[in-house]
């Protein structure tokens, strides 16, 4: 019955069983359609259902035996799950909403979400201060790590790697989501959110054009470039695995999965690099 509760405290899931109340049965198609929320969140919502909804063998959803004995039992009727009444939403706490806002990117996210389309020029725009701060400094991150490329890379190619980078990132979290968990879909989400999950990678080249600018000694330099990039990547590395979630509709400990496995085809391609004597 606390199951039941928690996951019928989203409106959007509420709505959901009703429609497969009324309707017997649903396909994914059609809840896409009746809900209208992205691919990715609908496949959010359904796996927040487990236990109350369930895949038959024709692949539609539909309500599972437990799920419709405990609503039964916490007398919700159709009415109160339209309405949302008498269903208690649990209290976050402090330290809750400070991780998923500051770590985990929540409401930005959610921004994103809502039109892809419309927060793309957003996306180029990370874009373009990354690639600006990474001239400056000379200090390029590919994918999620920085390389400092030698003088046989040129300006221009120098310029074109932050753009790859980000290409590449989306990229194997598209493929990884789709041959591991079999996630399709919400690509254009993932485009975006990905370019907004690695901005705090413009932390570490900013901060050493203000040592550069303030004059800092060798050994403050040298702090910045070790110690920083680490708590970099492994705060780029959560908000990855939200930007995952919320395009993939997976849950955090699956998407965690897809960012490890992001972060160490990165140290491949890497020492790839390296080998070509580029960086």
């Amino acid at each position: 019955m606390t199951r039941v509760y928690g996951a019928l405290a989203s409106p959007i899931r509420r709505e959901i069983v009703d429609i497969l109340r009324s309707r017997g049965k649903a396909g994914f198609k059609e809840l896409h359609e009746a809900v209208k929320i992205s691919v990715g969140a609908l496949y959010h919502h359904l796996d927040a259902l487990e236990g109350v909804v369930t895949q038959g063998s024709d692949k539609k959803y539909i309500l599972t035996e437990q799920g419709k004995t405990a609503i039964d039992a916490l007398s919700i009727t159709e009415e109160k799950i339209a309405t949302g009444s008498s269903i208690p939403t649990p209290r976050e706490t402090r330290l809750g909403f400070m991780t998923k806002e500051d770590l985990f990117g929540r409401s930005i996210f959610q921004f994103v979400t809502q039109d892809a389309l419309r927060s793309f020029p957003f996306a180029i725009q990370v874009l373009d201060l990354r690639r600006w701060l990474s001239f400056q400094t000379g200090l390029e991150p590919l994918l999620l790590l920085y390389v400092s490329p030698s003088s046989g890379l040129n300006r221009t190619w120098l310029a074109l790697l932050f753009p790859l980078g980000w290409l590449a990132t989306f990229s194997i979290a598209d493929l990884l989501s789709a041959v591991v968990f079999r996630r399709s879909g919400g690509d254009l989400t993932l485009l975006t959110t990905t370019a907004f999950a690695i901005l705090p990678l413009l932390i570490v080249p900013g901060a050493v054009a203000l040592a550069d600018l303030l004059s800092l000694s060798v050994g403050a330099l040298n702090a910045l470039t070790i110690l920083l990039p680490i708590v970099v990547q492994v705060w780029v590395v959560c908000l990855l695995s939200s930007a995952v979630s919320l395009s993939k509709g997976l849950r955090m400990e699956k998407t965690a999965v897809i960012s490890l496995g992001v972060m160490y085809l990165n140290i491949l391609a890497l020492l790839a690099l390296l080998e070509t004597c580029l960086f």
